[in-house]
């Protein structure tokens, strides 16, 4: 029989793996391309001689329901393979055909091989060496094991994950957190093997450890790694997290901004909740969930609307669980939608309280792609209508339902018209006004009264920060898509729209900071700051307020820092003419973006500012510094960027130059004189001048007047900017051919 590898093998393998997906498009019956493929596979021969074939076709194996022949491979192939690769490769491979065999002894089902897997794969990766698998491979093994119930496998596992952890020199300032985590871990593990007692003993051992002398200054245990305990523990100690909480909160740094603090006071209000909860206190436990729901820039998702939308089915309270169901699914909550949508059908077979709310989340539900198979097959508007008339026959007009009704005719017909009252109505109620519903209004009332009376009519706010900001997002971008032929928006009202939003976003933040109550979108730090940015530059570039937006700036910087707020500083103090706060700024924005990285960073656009205050204020010595960091920003620079920036950067670095000719003439006449060329070739009055201005300083006037006559040849009739700049180089022009000229430097034209 023919072998097949190399690259026969991945021939077989490419055609193999398009056969299995044309079958699954097609709908086939998965047992009988099960059973096909395993079929044609074991009438082959292969050999595998690289680990990407090893694994595809391992795969493949377990595809086929074959797991023994996939193990089989590991072994021999696997094996074989891997002692060929040089040694400092072997390791993270090693780890990957353990992590394989584990997956197939999963699919072959018998539970003491698994184990006796499982057991093999902790030896082997306490006694390799560091590879770029292993914290990787630890968290997927110690998952595998909880998910078998190997609960004194997993005690032993995170045994010998911590004697490795603590054998790194870089983990010497978490050695106290990390002593804490295992004995968690182990309380962990107890809990689930159902022995309570060493459960809570192993706990206790985690909360005296973090809260021990040796937690001292140089080690990582704050505030946020008390809470992250308290989360771990709640269930187990719940009488615990008060003693938890107060910890957390003396751990809080002092300089903590305000926004900061109220996120500690969301994630202490979970934890507070969960306490409770596990003391049986319910009614208290959703009390504080009702703060804990506000979704924080640091959340993966909404999940904490999940946890209260059970809680208050536990207690009963069908009412207020079907109107936070609705709002799961009408606002398509990232995590607790799905949740909300299978409460929900349970609570209509089960006849429980909560109409209109229970039919107008199936209704919004039929609408939305992520949740569509609710309708089995129905047709949209059909399934749609029917859960609205049913909604309604429970309450009668409802804000909702001609939320829903409104949409659902946008989607279905286009129809802005018949839309426009029922979205009228529907945004009465705030809690209603998504992005998208407050967007779909303004459309329709375009399409139906024009852009000039439909920018004139009532402002809508929506229902949240994070809402309004996504409302000036969608009017920026996504308008022009949507309006009637031949309609446009004049670009100032629609910018005044947008800021109108932008602001009423930042008040909703504000009133969150001020009160710690809220929306689930008003707490997400990083919108907040994004919309501080909008609201700042609307500010500075159309209302011409750069003490505005210099506030705005600041309050955003203090919410989430973005490199936009460092550049928006410096501008606000270059147009306020605060010279130290602005060379203070432009530092802070420089170090962000080599730091942080920051696409849009133009030094160009700044350090002509910059090197013109620090002459003001007697710096001229720091001069070197910015004129080093332009080389540098060029340096960078691939060489489309530079086609893109030669213009500026010619501009910025002859500026920079003529500064530093006042007091360092002739470590600027190196750089410039080469450049004098290219200066002259560029034919840009400005440019001209600036290295006349230069020549100037340096004394060699009779270049220097040359350059001015270049650059009043330059000027363009008619080109407001250039003439601006005719009387400049007229005195500049004028001092060369005064016999006292070398007397005053060229930014003087006294």
């Amino acid at each position: 029989m023919t072998i097949l590898s190399a690259t026969g093998l991945d021939a077989y393998l490419d055609q193999t793996e398009a056969a299995l997906e044309q079958q699954a498009r097609a709908e086939l019956d998965p047992e009988l391309i099960h059973a096909g493929l395993k079929s044609a596979m074991q009438r082959q021969c292969f050999r595998a001689d690289t680990m990407g074939s090893v694994h595809r076709l391992f795969q493949l194996w377990l595809r086929a329901r074959d797991p023994l022949a996939g193990l089989r491979l590991l072994e021999g192939d696997g094996r074989d393979v891997v002692a060929a690769l040089p040694q400092a490769e072997r390791a993270q491979w090693h780890i990957r055909l353990a992590m394989w065999g584990i997956d197939a002894h999963i699919a072959q089902g018998d539970a003491t091989a698994l184990h006796a897997a499982l057991d093999a794969a902790v030896t082997l990766l306490a006694s390799l060496p560091d590879s770029p698998d292993h914290v990787s491979a630890w968290n997927y093994l110690d998952l595998k094991i909880r998910e078998a119930g190997a609960h004194a496998l997993e005690r032993r596992s995170a045994q010998a994950c911590h004697a490795r952890i603590a054998a790194d020199p870089a983990q010497a300032s978490f050695h106290v957190w990390n002593d804490a985590r295992l004995a968690r871990r182990q309380a962990g593990s107890f809990w689930r093997e159902g022995d309570q007692e060493q459960a809570r003993l192993a706990a206790r051992r985690a909360i005296d450890i973090l809260a021990s002398a040796n937690a001292g200054a140089d080690q990582n245990t704050g505030h946020d790694e008390w809470i992250r305990l308290g989360y771990q523990l709640a269930e187990i100690v719940p009488d615990a997290v008060a003693g938890i909480v107060a910890q957390a909160r003396a751990r809080i740094p002092a300089g903590s901004g305000v926004f900061r603090l109220r996120e500690i006071d969301v994630l202490i209000a979970r934890l507070d909740a969960m306490g409770l909860y596990y003391q049986g206190e319910l009614d208290r436990a959703l009390a504080h969930m009702r703060l804990g729901r506000i979704v924080l820039e640091q959340d993966k998702d909404d999940r904490c609307n999940a946890v209260l939308l059970d809680w208050l089915m536990q207690a009963q309270r069908h009412e207020d669980s079907a109107r936070l169901a609705f709002e799961s699914i009408f606002h398509q909550h990232p995590y607790s939608a799905a949740h909300a949508l299978t409460v929900t059908q349970r609570a209509l077979d089960d006849g429980l309280a909560g109409q209109p709310y229970w039919h107008l989340a199936l209704a919004f539900a039929g609408m939305a792609a992520a949740s569509a198979g609710v309708r089995a097959g129905e047709d949209e508007a059909a399934y749609v209508r029917r859960h609205l008339a049913l909604a309604r026959a429970h309450s009668g007009p409802h804000p909702a339902a001609d939320a829903i009704e409104a949409l659902l005719l946008i989607k279905t017909a286009g129809d802005y018209h018949a839309a426009l009252p029922l979205l009228e109505a529907a945004v009465g109620d705030v809690s209603l006004a998504h992005a998208d519903l407050v967007f779909k209004l303004w459309v329709a009332r375009i399409h139906v009264h024009g852009a000039p009376a439909a920018l004139a009519m009532p402002f809508v706010p929506a229902a949240s920060g994070v809402a309004c900001n996504d409302v000036g997002m969608h009017l920026g971008y996504a308008l022009n898509d949507v309006l009637p032929e031949g309609v446009t928006v004049a670009r100032a009202d629609l910018q005044v729209l947008r800021a109108r939003y932008y602001e009423a976003g930042v008040a909703r933040f504000d009133a969150f900071v001020a009160s710690g109550e809220g929306d689930t979108g008003d707490g997400n730090a990083k919108v907040c700051s994004a919309l501080c940015i909008g609201l700042a530059a609307h500010h500075y570039f159309y209302r011409s307020e750069p003490a505005v937006a210099l506030a705005l700036h600041q309050k955003g910087h203090a919410a989430a820092r973005f490199p936009e707020h460092f550049q928006g500083a410096v501008n606000c103090y270059t147009a306020l003419g605060d010279d130290a706060a602005l060379i203070d700024s432009a530092e802070h924005l420089w170090h962000f973006a080599a730091d942080h990285g920051y696409s849009a960073h133009l030094p160009t656009a700044y350090i002509p500012d910059v090197v013109a205050a620090l002459h003001k204020l007697g710096r001229n010595a720091d001069i070197a510094i910015w004129l080093q960091r332009l080389d540098e920003w060029w340096a960078r620079l691939d060489h489309k960027q530079r086609s893109a920036h030669q213009q500026k950067y010619m501009g910025a670095l002859v500026l920079v130059l003529a500064y530093m000719a006042h007091t360092q003439p002739g470590d600027a006449m190196l750089r410039l004189d080469p450049m004098l060329p290219a200066v002259s070739a560029a034919a840009c009055p400005i440019m001209c001048a600036t290295a006349a201005h230069a020549l100037r300083s340096a004394g060699q006037l009779a270049r220097a007047e040359q350059l001015y006559l270049e650059a009043l040849g330059h000027v363009v009739a008619g080109n407001a900017w250039h003439e601006a700049q005719r009387a400049s180089i007229l005195a500049g022009l004028d001092q060369c051919r005064r016999p006292d000229a070398q007397a005053k430097p060229w930014w003087k034209v006294w």
